[in-house]
Parts: C-alpha cells; structure tokens; sequence
C-alpha cells in the first residue's frame, strides 16, 4: 500500500471516528443520500437489514459477514461492498481482533444519480452483490462524497456530483447495480433475495405493485412463464451454492425452496 492510499484510509477512518448508524432500518424510499458510520468493539448481528437504494459499504477496520440469496460471505477490512436497490439480509460485523474494533462507512445513492451513472456506463448484467477492493481511487472518492454529506452545509448539486463521481468509478469497474428492464428480471430480483420463500403468483405480484394476471401476462409477452423464472433462478442460485460454497445437495435445496432434496435433484438434472 502507497503512502498517499493509506493516507486516504486514514481520513476514512477518521471520518468513521464514531458510530452514527440508522435507528431503524432506512426501508423506505429516499430522493436524498445517507452517510452511516459503523463502529463497535462487539461482535454484532444485525439481522432482517434492507435498504431501497443503491448502497455502498467501505470496511475500514475488522470484517463483516453477509447472510443473503442462501449464502454465507465474508469481507475483509478494505473491501467495497455494493449492494443493489432492494437487497436484504442478515449482517455479522466482527471487529479486528488486533484493534479490537469494526469500523464501516456506508453511503446510500439517490436513484436518479444511479440512472445518470447507468446511462453513461451500462452495466451489462444486474448485480447482486459486488465486491471490489477499496484502493487508492476509490477510497478517494468515497471519502470525498463522505466528507461532503458529513459537512451538512454544502449546496446539494455539489454534494451530487461527489456522489456521481463515486457511482461513475463502480461503474467504470463494471460494479454498478442497474434497475430491472423486464418483468421477468424484477421477478428475479425479487427472489434472488429470499430464495426459500414460499413465493406464488399473488405474492410476487402484490411486490410488484401489479396484479397476478398482469404479471403473468406481461412475462408471457416476454416469451417466459412464472414458473421458468422461479424454477431458473432458483438452479442458478443452487448450482453457485454446490459448485462454489460446498453445500450438500440437500443443503441447496433447503436454501433455494426445495422442500424435497430428490426434487431438486430431478430439477439440477432436467436445467
């Protein structure tokens, strides 16, 4: 690490001097950005977290667990975290066991500032969680959109264009979430998330904001059906759960919906 980097990570952690995160879960829609900091010298599970917007986490200090789509993650101190617009999870923070703290920065994006970066950088496929390393750019600019939010008394096209500067560098990577084109991706969107879920044609719909025959109308027009969308998702999320994290075959299934290992496993054969 360069001397003007870990520099960089200084101002970062100073900003993160002390923990100033949410009350309650921020659920709700937001048109404005937020700046939360994390800091503990407890190990923590924050459980059923969720955030509408674009988000991204700066880990300073210690590591964080991510339980989310039927995986089990671990970041180190120094990674960027980007969550997409709707993820939820549980979360373990774990502080360094040499400094005894975790330390986190995190930073919500407006979605029209996640629009105007997507347009000049079309991510070519929806993401759901990246990570990426935090070096020397983007620590820079993350501290820069940080320190602005921070501030509280800059004009908000200022603190826009640090925040753009921020979404331009992810997108440059190739790690900018985009928003669902079809109807057939927000349905996977959807349960990507809670892949266990006893999800139907009412549920799915009611999250939607449309109804069930809509839903199904507007997935026939795109040449699928609901139950290939759940059935696809589902195997791709189970395939990367056996192939890339080692679950059993009836881990998987249990994870991805499958009450019936032998099921599942007619289902891997048949996709």
């Amino acid at each position: 690490m360069s001397e003007a980097h870990h520099h960089i990570l200084e101002k970062l952690r100073r900003l993160a001097a002390k923990d100033n995160r949410p009350i309650t879960p921020p659920i709700g829609a937001s048109s404005y950005s937020s700046l939360f900091t994390f800091v503990t010298r407890e190990r923590e599970r924050i459980a059923g977290s969720a955030f509408s917007q674009v988000s991204i986490v700066a880990i300073l200090e210690g590591s964080k667990e991510i339980l989310s789509m039927g995986r089990h993650r671990r970041f180190a101190a120094g990674t960027a975290i980007v969550l997409p617009a709707g993820w939820n999870g549980d979360v373990v923070n774990d502080p360094d066991p040499q400094s005894g703290v975790y330390r986190a920065i995190f930073i919500t994006f407006p979605d029209e500032l996640v629009r105007r970066a997507a347009k000049a950088f079309p991510p070519a496929h929806i993401a759901s969680q990246i990570d990426l390393p935090l070096d020397a750019l983007l620590a820079t600019v993350v501290q820069h959109a940080g320190e602005g939010i921070a501030e509280g008394g800059l004009p908000i096209a200022l603190i826009e264009h640090r925040l753009l500067e921020v979404l331009m560098v992810l997108a440059m990577r190739g790690a900018l979430p985009r928003s669902p084109e079809t109807t057939a991706e927000a349905v996977r969107a959807l349960v990507r998330w809670q892949p266990d879920h006893p999800w139907t044609a009412d549920l799915i719909a009611a999250e939607l904001g449309t109804s069930n025959a809509t839903l199904r109308r507007r997935l026939s027009h795109e040449g699928t059906s609901l139950r290939e969308v759940l059935a696809s998702e589902r195997v791709a999320l189970a395939t990367t759960l056996l192939t890339e994290d080692g679950l059993s075959l009836r881990e998987a299934a249990l994870a991805t919906g499958y009450r019936s290992p032998r099921r599942f496993a007619d289902r891997l054969r048949s996709a």
